[in-house]
Parts: C-alpha cells; structure tokens; sequence
C-alpha cells in the first residue's frame, strides 16, 4: 500500500522562513545626510591659510554649476594629495575628510566613505545637526556592508560598529514629540538600531525597539510592522507574530510577500488550521496559487488527519489543471483512500489514473495493493505490467516483488531471473534478496526430490 507522507509534508512546510530581512528596510538618503551638512560650526576654528588656498582651486570643480559633469575620481586623488602634501591635522583634516567623504558618495562609491566620515567624527568639530547626520549616515553605511559582504568577520563587525554609533546618537537625541520635524530623522536612527540588534540577534531587544518604532508614528510604516513581526519571530514568540502580522496585513492586503510570510508564521506556531484559512484568504486576493502552494494546502490537511478533504482537493485540482497530472499526484490520493481504509477507491483511482502514463508506477501501487487485499493472481499481472511499462523509480524493489509474487504463484523460473534482476540493481537490502533466494532455493530442491526417477533399463535376455 502507499505509504504515509507526513514526513514529506513537514519538510515542506518547515524548510527556513519566508522573512530575510536586508538593507532595503534603511531607506534614507546617504548623500543628502552628509553632503550637505554645514562645512563647520559658528564656534569652530577657521581652516587654515594653506587650504583655504588649496579649496580655492577646487572650489570650480566641485561646483556643478561651473563643472555640471564632475570627475570624481580625479578630484578624490586632487583630495588626497591636498592631505598628503599639508599634513593636515585637527579642523582641517576634519574637514577635508567630509569633503572626501563627499565625493565618495556622490561617485557612488559608498563603502569607500566610511574611513572619511570616521575620521571627521574624531574631533568635537562641527555642530549637533551636522554630528547627528554624519552618525546616522555611518550607521546606515556599516548596515549595507554588513547587508552585502560575504566576509563574516567583517560583517559582525560593521553590525557591532552601527549599534555602537546608534546607541551613542540616541543617548544624545530625546525623543521628539510626534508629527516634530525631527521625528523623521529620529525614526530613521531607531529603524536602523533595530535592524543592527536583529543582525546582531538579540532578537528581544529588537522587539522592544522595534514596538517603538511602531508607535513612533501616527501611521506605522510597512518597515516598522515587519521589523516587529521579524524580531518576535526570530525570537520564538511564533504566535504572537502571527497576530501582529494579522494587524498589518488587513492594512497592506494587496502585498504578496505578506501573505507568505503571515502563513510561515503559522505553521511555525503549530497552528495549521490557521495557515489553512491563511491559504485561502490569499486566493481570494489571488495571491498563492501556483501548483506548490495548492500541494502546500493538500499537505496541511494531510497532516490534520483530513484525508477524505485532502483526496477530494487533490483530484479536483490535478483535473482542473491547477497541479501537474502526474503518477506522485495521484499517489497522493490514492494514499488518502488507503489511510481511511476506502480499497473501493483506492482500487478505482491507481486502477484509473495508470492508464494516463507510459511509466509503471502506478500500475506497481496497484499491485501491491491488490496482493495485499488477497487478489493475488491481479496483482501479478499488474506488477508485470509495471515490469513492461518501465520508467520505475525503484526497479529493484518491483522486481524483488515480482520474485516472491512469481514464487508463491509457483512459478520458480520467472521468481529466480527476477531476483537475479533484484540483486543487480543495488537498490535492494541484501537480507531481503538472500531471504528470497533461500524460499527459492527449497522450493526448487523440493520439485526436484519430488520428480520421479526414470525405470532402470532391464537387461538383454531378461
């Protein structure tokens, strides 16, 4: 008979998770961050003589208005050599490395930034809002290289380097009161601290921030949901997220990529009836309607013993075309019949379905299952149907069948070339082919003792 597939189906449901969270949730604008911060607060020291001099010169190739088409990198090395020669130190070294910084990003040179924007952080040189911007900006750097470099240390320690400057940017940042202009940059920091912290796995203490991302706004973006959703997930707490993706996706129940992950949160909770309804409720938005999402759903009410539902959903979907009509297909069903002990149906649906295929699969399902229910001489016949059709999974364990079947059918001959068949596939355990060669072994000793001798030859004369 068809065996069970439960351990099919978990594999299916339980292989990883939908939700990888990346460096598209940081959506702030790093150019503007920095570029364009005030070159030096009202109480700084002046630049000296020597680079005022030297970004005179410049001054005409940065503007895009007398230069619309920049040469970035001939500029970064005009830069660097400005360093080189002055020896730059305190302010103008400062300075310089902002600008520096600048141009990497407007090159699209982003991760080049970090060492520049580092460095003009060293001294107390530039005001509040311009510090603030610089930070936010690094963080936001060091979470996209961690997002996207394969080097694991060098991830680890971008993440550890952004939850560094975040925690510092928010110990020197109150919280402003909402619909502030401050509050948009204030959500930006807290969206990017709580990405490091899920990086970073401390999944809790993500989802405290991130249900303060949530209620830092009126209207929650879809970052500040999945963020929360993803930290309780992360976290173990399967049914709680669950619910907060219920709230969010009754907001955003066009998003494809919700339903999925709003499913995944059920099944990691154990609560495949929900997942079920979930199935559903996508459909009806017509989302989650390729042929493995409705195997998904066979394979759930699988697991809910509902196989009488299972099998009906099964045939009504491989005739309607919306799963492939193939011979696993209909094993499926067929193993649904077989569970509830229906051998009228299981009969009907491999005795039926075989018919559409040029492979042996089926008709080998239906041997087995007539042998078994007593119909012997059937399932022979089916079995070597199997045998002509070819194209077998397993042609070692139909042609072990074949054997024990032709055997006890007393047709030793056909029994012994297909056990010879057997043991060369290699697919066969060898305790089972040895078993068999002894029942045949007996049995044809047997036959033999039982053959009468022919009569001695009497002699000349007698």
């Amino acid at each position: 008979m068809p065996t069970s597939r439960t351990s099919w189906q978990r594999r299916a449901f339980r292989a990883g998770s939908f939700l990888r969270l990346g460096s598209a949730l940081l959506g702030c604008s790093l150019a503007a961050q920095v570029y364009s911060q005030p070159a030096a607060a009202t109480q700084a020291p002046e630049l000296s003589n020597d680079l005022s001099n030297e970004l005179g010169k410049l001054r005409p190739l940065l503007s895009e208005e007398t230069n619309p088409n920049p040469n970035y990198p001939e500029l970064i090395k005009k830069v660097e050599t400005i360093i080189e020669t002055l020896k730059l130190k305190g302010y103008d070294f400062a300075y310089i490395c902002q600008l520096k910084a600048n141009l990497y990003i407007k090159s699209g040179q982003n991760f080049k930034a970090i060492k520049p924007i580092e460095d003009s952080l060293i001294g107390d040189y530039f005001p509040k809002a311009a510090i603030n911007g610089m930070t936010l900006a690094l963080a936001q750097l060091y979470m996209q290289e961690a997002g996207t470099t394969s080097d694991e240390t060098l991830r680890k320690q971008r993440l550890g380097q952004a939850r560094s400057r975040l925690e510092l940017w928010l110990s020197n940042n109150k919280e402003p009161l909402l619909g502030s202009p401050e509050m948009g940059e204030y959500i930006d920091a807290v969206s990017i601290y709580a990405n490091s912290l899920y990086f970073l796995a401390e999944f809790k203490l993500s989802y405290e921030v991130s249900k303060k991302l949530v209620r830092l706004s009126i209207e929650p973006n879809d970052q500040a949901w999945v963020m929360l959703f993803a930290a309780q997930q992360e976290g173990g707490e399967n049914k709680a997220a669950a619910e907060t993706f219920e709230l969010f996706i009754r907001k955003f129940p066009e998003r494809k990529d919700f339903w999925l992950q709003l499913t995944q949160a059920y099944l990691n909770s154990d609560q495949p009836l929900r997942a079920i309804l979930t199935y559903q409720r996508a459909q009806s938005h017509g989302f989650q309607t390729s042929p493995s999402d409705y195997l998904n759903i066979f394979g759930l009410y699988y697991r809910l013993d509902e196989f009488s539902r299972a099998a009906a959903l099964m045939e009504n979907w491989i005739n309607t075309g919306k799963v492939a009509d193939t011979e696993d297909n209909w094993d499926l069903v067929g193993a649904c019949f077989s569970n509830l002990r229906r051998e009228d149906r299981v009969r009907a649906v491999f005795d039926t379905a075989r018919k559409h295929f040029k492979t042996g699969n089926l008709d080998f399902q239906l041997a087995q299952f007539l042998w078994y229910d007593g119909k012997y001489k059937e399932g022979l016949e089916a079995a070597t149907e199997a045998w002509k059709k070819g194209g077998l999974k397993k042609p070692g364990r139909v042609a072990l069948f074949l054997a024990t079947a032709s055997f006890e059918q007393r047709d030793f001959k056909a029994a012994n070339d297909f056990l010879t068949k057997a043991k060369a596939s290699g697919e066969v355990d060898a305790r089972d082919t040895e078993r068999v060669s002894k029942m045949i072994a007996q049995a044809l000793e047997i036959e033999a003792s039982r053959t009468p001798l022919p009569a001695a030859a009497k002699k000349p004369g007698v």
